[in-house]
Parts: C-alpha cells; sequence; structure tokens
C-alpha cells in the first residue's frame, strides 16, 4: 500500500521547490511592443490551439461585414413590407366585399332592366282613353295585359284601340280584339237609341332595355323611379371598374 506521505521533509528546514509560472506581460508595465510581442509568440507557440478558432472568428466577421448593407435594406424595407402585407389584406377584403355586392347587384338587374313597372303602364293606359270610353277593368303582368272598356260610340273605341297600339310599352303586334259586344239601352234610358259597346283586347308588353326606361320615366314625370334606376346603373358601372 502506497503512503502519500514525504520523509525527506521531516523536522527539516528545508521547503519543497516548486517551479515559479512564467510572468504575464500583459498584466504588468511591459511597453505596448513588447506586449504584442508576447501575444504574437504565445500565438505562435499554441498554434493548435488558437489558429481555429481565429480562422473561426474571422470567418464571422466577415460573414456579419458582409450582411451588413443587406441587412440595414432589410430592416429599412420592413416598415414598407408590412404596409404592403396590411394593405394587400384590404384589398382582399375589399374584393371579397364586392363581389359579394355584385351577386347581389345581379340579382337585382332583371328587376330594373327586364320588367315593365305597373306605373309606366297605368301612365299611358291613362293617356290612351279618350272621350267617351270608359275602363271597367284590366289585368297586368309583366308578360302581358288585358283591358276591358265601354263606350257608346265605335269611333272611340277604335280611338282607344289606335292610342293603346300607340303606346312605347305594348309590343304593337301582339294586341287583339277578344270580345267586342254591342248592346241596346233600354226604352227608359236618357241616351234612348243609342247602343253600347263592350270591349276586352289584350296583348305583351315590350322588354324596355335601361336607356329607353330612362326616357320613358322622364316623359312620364317618374322623377321617384328615375333616381332609383340612376343609382342602380351608376353602383353598376363602380363594381366593373
Amino acid at each position: 500500500m502506497r503512503i502519500n506521505y514525504n520523509f525527506a521533509f521531516k523536522d527539516s528546514k528545508l521547503r519543497q521547490w516548486q517551479r515559479p509560472s512564467p510572468p504575464n506581460l500583459l498584466v504588468t508595465d511591459a511597453s505596448l511592443k513588447n506586449k504584442l510581442i508576447y501575444i504574437l509568440k504565445t500565438f505562435n507557440h499554441n498554434s493548435e490551439l488558437f489558429y481555429p478558432s481565429t480562422l473561426i472568428f474571422f470567418i464571422i466577421l466577415c460573414v456579419q461585414i458582409i450582411n451588413f448593407y443587406p441587412n440595414k435594406e432589410l430592416k429599412n424595407l420592413e416598415d414598407a413590407h408590412n404596409q404592403y402585407v396590411n394593405t394587400s389584406k384590404k384589398l382582399a377584403n375589399l374584393n371579397s366585399s364586392k363581389n359579394k355586392f355584385k351577386i347581389r347587384i345581379n340579382n337585382l338587374d332583371s328587376y330594373f332592366s327586364e320588367a315593365t313597372t305597373s306605373y309606366l303602364f297605368t301612365f299611358y293606359l291613362q293617356n290612351s282613353v279618350p272621350k267617351g270610353v270608359k275602363i271597367i277593368d284590366y289585368a297586368y303582368s309583366d308578360n302581358g295585359f288585358e283591358i276591358n272598356a265601354t263606350a257608346f260610340s265605335i269611333d272611340s273605341l277604335n280611338e282607344f284601340i289606335t292610342l293603346i297600339i300607340e303606346s312605347p310599352i305594348i309590343q304593337k303586334n301582339s294586341v287583339s280584339i277578344s270580345k267586342l259586344n254591342r248592346k241596346e239601352n233600354s226604352k227608359s234610358s236618357k241616351l234612348k237609341g243609342d247602343s253600347k259597346f263592350d270591349l276586352q283586347i289584350y296583348g305583351d308588353i315590350n322588354k324596355l332595355d335601361i336607356k329607353r326606361r330612362e326616357e320613358l320615366y322622364k316623359e312620364s314625370g317618374a322623377n321617384g323611379l328615375l333616381k332609383k334606376l340612376q343609382r342602380f346603373n351608376f353602383t353598376k358601372t363602380l363594381l366593373k371598374s
């Protein structure tokens, strides 16, 4: 068994000698030149320790220097990029809302471009009734009409039919007479000896385009309907742009 004890120094004034460590010039008052020489010598004597790390350090430093300008430019463009992303999102949301609104407008398009409003029909019907003709009743839809009228003169009915045919919202070639009856007045009537004529006619309605519809609204004084139509057309124009 090994005993860790040094008998040479028992009861002796001798002291164990230790090799002194070399002086560190970096913490002394040596000149800057001597310190640089010391660093260079230390570096060369320990090349396997310092060369790899120094090489890595310089490579990293070179990469940082090379990337300094691009990183600076990217930093300067970061705010512009964020603004671009936000603007792109807003445009995408705006286009989505625009498409949804366009679908709604298209659903209403047939109402403004195909159907002939009852206002126009009644306006031109009223202007087509001459003196001596009385409208008993009428039926109207977007496709056609039917009118029952009565008069004491066949000439008044002829004038009425002519005016109806000339109406801008009625198809001329579609107007037909389905019934024409003549009734004699009773002896007690004040119009004794005169006859009464009952007329029933029907026909088709014109499909008016937007421009023609605006003209008829202006002609008939339908200012409210005209403004609605103009706003609708203006909205369609904006959505197409």
